[in-house]
């Protein structure tokens, strides 16, 4: 009987093994060979999968990008107030554990990349707008009269801009400072609103 190979599951393998080589090597340190090794395979069963190193990497932004959704999503049907949805979906921009340090890592080397490549930075814009529409209406709800648009752009750059100080340097102080800072601009929108 023929062995049944769960495909997705491989594909996700082998992406998940190059976040943590994009993680560790930046972009550029990305290789087949490092991929490979990462995920305990041969280059042939990449190679199976992505047609090259490129269609590996898109893959392992989008993917990342849909981890961070995903629970974003999961957040916004929950049934918390719309206070404690938009702070938690705010807290999964920033690096607060293992799982979103690595994923602001991978953030960080896409951002890199999207300065000088197209496809990467179109992808970056995409990830942006999707994330801006998701937490405008969370903003209306909590602050009905504000700019939504404005405040889901200013937290965005908040996020990303305290996201990286807490990369670089992954202090319980750096983490507890971005989550802060993010609470503190929600109640002050809030009360500017009310």
């Amino acid at each position: 009987m023929p062995k049944i190979v769960d495909h997705d599951a491989r594909r996700a393998e082998l992406v998940e093994a190059s976040w943590q080589v994009i993680a560790t090597q930046g972009l550029e340190g990305v290789t087949m060979r490092r991929v490979a090794d990462a995920a305990g395979c041969t280059t042939g069963r990449i190679t199976h999968y992505f047609a090259d190193r490129e269609a590996l990497v898109l893959a392992a932004l989008r993917a990342v990008n849909d981890a961070a959704g995903d629970r974003t999503a999961q957040i916004i049907k929950s049934d918390l107030s719309a206070r404690d949805k938009l702070m938690k979906c705010l807290e999964e921009g920033l690096p607060l554990d293992a799982t979103r340090l690595l994923e602001f890592k991978v953030w960080i080397a896409f951002w890199s990349a999207a300065a000088s490549t197209r496809q990467l930075a179109r992808e970056n814009d995409a990830r942006h707008t999707a994330w801006i529409s998701a937490m405008k209406p969370l903003i209306n709800a909590v602050a009905p009269n504000a700019d939504a648009e404005h405040h889901a752009h200013t937290l965005m750059g908040l996020l990303d801009g305290l996201g990286l100080t807490a990369a670089i340097n992954p202090t319980q102080r750096n983490r507890q400072n971005a989550k802060r800072a993010v609470h503190r601009y929600v109640d002050n929108m809030m009360r500017a609103d009310a």
